[in-house]
Parts: structure tokens; sequence; C-alpha cells
């Protein structure tokens, strides 16, 4: 076991160094000189060649991205050319409103899907496992953010149940709080757990017809328990791993619904800095969201193979 958390970890080590390598490359390849976009078109001309030393632009691309992976070793992300900051202050001060839309939609996630995947299997070729298998269809075809619109329209514009955007911390009023990230939660929660609810009824669907359950029935253990004890714990071992990228995908996911409910999260920080040609701050976002998505995985990775043994 040990020796497969350190490969993983070494694989996740590699993947960060090669989504560093191909985001620096990239932003850097973007035409226009970012010291021209920071300062104005008006600039002066000495006044653009002196913040392209200090932002190491007169050096070439290769060397400036060994400075930068320097510094990002060290835990050093730069500093902001917008805000004026250290790039993780700033990165720091946008997450609580993603975090908060990513948890509570994983939550929203887990009671909607786990439920209504059991029951669409436990009801197999019946009236509700084709009406819940019909939705979950309907939830796979419709994007996050048209959903969010839709949200919008129907709970904020036409019934004024929720605010139409903004976001209030939770220390200030937990119930505001709450209203002012359930749709956006909601709408992501929607899309993952239609996808959650197809794997769980399919994987249990699997385990119900193979043999380890027939013949425990067969041996006059009953049904419920068969179900509870043997079906449902296998069935669950290939959903985690659906489950992981479930996760990471409503992390992503929240960074463009953040647009749609102008919440001032990381994904309204990314989108500014990209307007702005903040290069630090596109840079840092992208490699936090890279860590976040490998420590997931890793954690999923484990999770799975303490669950079943046959991984080890």
């Amino acid at each position: 076991m040990l020796s497969f958390a350190i490969r993983r970890l070494l694989t996740g080590i590699i993947t960060v160094f090669a989504v560093s390598l191909l985001s620096f490359f990239v932003f850097n390849a973007l035409p226009g000189n970012p010291a021209q976009v920071i300062l104005g078109l008006d600039a002066d001309q000495s006044a653009i060649e002196n913040l392209e030393r200090e932002l190491n632009l007169d050096k070439p691309v290769v060397l400036r991205y060994f400075f930068w992976l320097g510094d990002l070793i060290k835990g050093d992300l730069g500093d902001s050319t917008g805000y004026k900051k250290p790039v993780t202050e700033v990165i720091i001060s946008s997450l609580p409103p993603t975090l908060s839309i990513t948890i509570l939609s994983l939550l929203l996630t887990t009671l909607i899907s786990f439920p209504l995947g059991i029951l669409s299997a436990k009801k197999h070729n019946k009236f509700m496992d084709y009406l819940i298998t019909s939705i979950s269809q309907i939830g796979l075809i419709i994007p996050g953010f048209w959903l969010g619109i839709l949200f919008l329209l129907l709970f904020s514009v036409r019934f004024h149940l929720f605010p139409s955007g903004g976001y209030v911390p939770m220390t200030v009023n937990i119930f505001e709080w709450l209203k002012s990230i359930i749709l956006p939660a909601l709408s992501l929660a929607i899309i993952s757990s239609s996808v959650l609810i197809r794997m769980i009824r399919s994987s249990i669907i699997e385990n119900m017809n193979e043999d380890y359950a027939r013949t425990a029935t067969g041996k006059g253990v009953s049904e419920r328990r068969v179900f509870n004890k043997h079906i449902l714990k296998n069935a669950m071992i290939p959903v985690l791993s659906v489950f992981g990228l479930q996760i990471a995908s409503i992390l992503a996911g929240t960074i463009i619904i953040e647009s749609v409910f102008s919440i001032p999260g990381i994904g309204r920080l990314l989108l500014y800095s990209v307007q702005r040609r903040d290069l630090p701050v596109v840079q840092g976002v992208v490699i936090w969201m890279a860590v976040v998505t490998i420590l997931i995985n890793f954690i999923m990775d484990m999770v799975h193979m303490t669950i079943d043994p046959r991984i080890r």
C-alpha cells in the first residue's frame, strides 16, 4: 500500500510539472505585450521597459519559466500585477465562495444520487426506474451554466425566492449565506447526480446478477440482507472512482457558474485576471486547480484500495 501511495504521489508531481510547463508557455504565447496591457496604450515607452525588466519580460521565455518554477517549488506563486499583492493571498481571499459552492454541491449530489440510484436499481424495469433514468438522462444533456440561468429566471426573477447574484459570507449571516449559494450549488449537483445515478444503478444491477448474490439467496439469506451487506458494498467500489471524478468536475464547474451568479470566487478571479493579463494569478489558479484535482484523485485511490483488497 505504501509503494502504491508513493507511485501515485510521484505521478501527481509529474502531472503538476506538466501542467506548469503547459500553462506557462501557453499564456506567454498570447499576442500582445503584458506590460503594455497593464500600463495602457498611452503609457510612456520608458515606463513599459521598466515594467518589463521588473516582470523579467526582457529575458528569454525559457529562462523566465525556470525562474518561475524555482519560486513555485518554494511555494511562491509570485505577485499579482493587477492586485499588487502576492498571488497566494489573492487566491486565498477568493476561496470561500468557491469552496462553499463546491461543498454544498457535493452534499446535494450525495443526497440526490445515492437514494435515487439505489431505488432505480431496486425497481429495475418498472415505472419508477424508467422515470428516474429519464430524468437523469435530461440532466446529462443540460449544461450547468444553462441550468443556472434557468434557475435565476425562475427562482430569482419570477418568484423572488433567492438573490440573483452576489455572495454573503457565512460569518455575516448563515441563512443569507445559504440563500446566496443554493442555486449555483443545485445547478452543479443536478448535473453530477445524473452521472452518478446511472452509474450506481448499473453497478447494483450488475452485482445483483452475480453468482454470489444468487447463491446467498438460494441458501435462504433474506434478500434485504444480501442487498445491504453484499450487493451494495461491492457495487459502491466502482462508484467511488466516478464520485472522485465528479468532485473535480464540480470544482471546475464552480468556476463557470460563478460568472452566471456574479459570485466573487475563483471563477471571477480567473476571468478578470485573463482580461487584465495578470499572468501570475492565472498561472497560480491553474496550478492550484491541478494540485487539488490530483489530491482528490489520490484520496479516492486510497479509499478505493482500502475498501477493495483485490487492488492491493
